[in-house]
């Protein structure tokens, strides 16, 4: 048992129709970290503007009760709140809420919304110059309604105290991120150990979260770029597409990169794209060219340069090797 912490006090803000897949995973990853240190890391409570009084319901989207465990006022000085929110969460808009919210942000607690909480955070004016995730089906809704708030691609943004996310099992990469900057890497792998069978993940695709999360601790700007450039790897974007996608600049990205991977990001694009070329000359048959293509290059012949430039041999001699 570690030495005795002072537990982070964490709050769940349920909107009617909020999605109940998001809230468990979001209460269960804080009840397995809770678990796996035998003692109380974080403790949390569950409110609503909606609610009246404490045991009052509110009811997901696939119509599932829950019971809040206390009221709004007593949220506001908690260390990080979750705005659980999904169905009509496009046009739902509360002033008691924003007030809450900002006094939350006043009080420096982290706010992380969940699903469709970006549209929540958004008509309060929190996202104003910055970007932000929300579910894929409302992706469309929400730049029609707020159309210079730039949205990313990754399953999760982090904008300094401000989160967003995709919703579904997206809310578990967040948790994990949230939980590493408290207890660190190597505790986040314990706590991910538990949801593999959950989030049915291939090996390697957990080592990727794992290796993206630490890179997401060191810098969400570095991590948030990496998550895409593994995603592109046939069709790369240019690094400025890039940094518009995870809103930063490119001068930016690469003062990122050279402060933690010490290369520029182009150089670590580059480097990802060879060696996933590497892994299909190593595990496939497929023909040299469609390797080359497959993985963002126009050219074979430049295919061939790059790749012996890397790994000190041409594919062809890799592959009869």
């Amino acid at each position: 048992m570690n030495a005795a912490l002072t537990p982070t006090q964490v709050s769940f803000i349920l909107l009617p129709g909020f999605a109940l897949t998001s809230f468990s995973l979001a209460v269960e990853a804080l009840s397995v970290a809770n678990w796996l240190d035998d003692q109380t890391l974080y403790q949390y409570t569950i409110c609503s503007p909606e609610a009246v009084n404490v045991g009052d319901v509110i009811t997901s989207s696939n119509q599932v009760p829950v019971n809040v465990t206390t009221t709004l006022d007593q949220c506001l000085n908690s260390d990080i709140v979750f705005v659980c929110a999904y169905r009509d969460a496009a046009r739902y808009d509360n002033a008691e809420l924003n007030r809450a919210l900002k006094m939350i942000q006043r009080n420096k607690g982290k706010i992380a919304a969940l699903s469709s909480g970006a549209f929540i955070l958004a008509r309060a004016g929190f996202l104003e110059g910055k970007s932000c995730t929300t579910v894929p089906e409302y992706r469309t809704t929400f730049s029609e309604l707020f159309p210079s708030i730039p949205l990313q691609e990754n399953l999760f943004t982090v904008t300094g105290d401000l989160l967003t996310s995709a919703g579904g099992t997206a809310t578990l990469d967040m948790m994990l991120y949230l939980i590493g900057l408290d207890h660190g890497k190597e505790f986040i792998h314990r706590v991910a150990q538990q949801f593999m069978q959950d989030r049915v993940r291939s090996s390697e695709e957990m080592q990727s979260t794992h290796r993206q999360l630490s890179l997401r601790i060191k810098s969400p700007c570095l991590g948030a770029a990496v998550e895409l450039m593994e995603k592109h790897i046939a069709e790369p974007y240019s690094i400025s597409t890039l940094a518009s996608r995870i809103g930063t600049t490119p001068r930016n990205l690469e003062i990122v990169f050279r402060k933690y991977e010490d290369t520029t990001p182009g150089r670590y694009y580059l480097r990802l794209r060879l060696q996933q070329a590497k892994k299909m000359l190593e595990e496939t048959h497929l023909s040299i060219a469609n390797i080359a293509q497959a993985t963002g290059f126009n050219s074979q012949s430049h295919f061939g340069k790059c790749f012996r430039e890397q790994f000190g041999k041409r594919p062809s001699e890799l592959r009869q090797s």
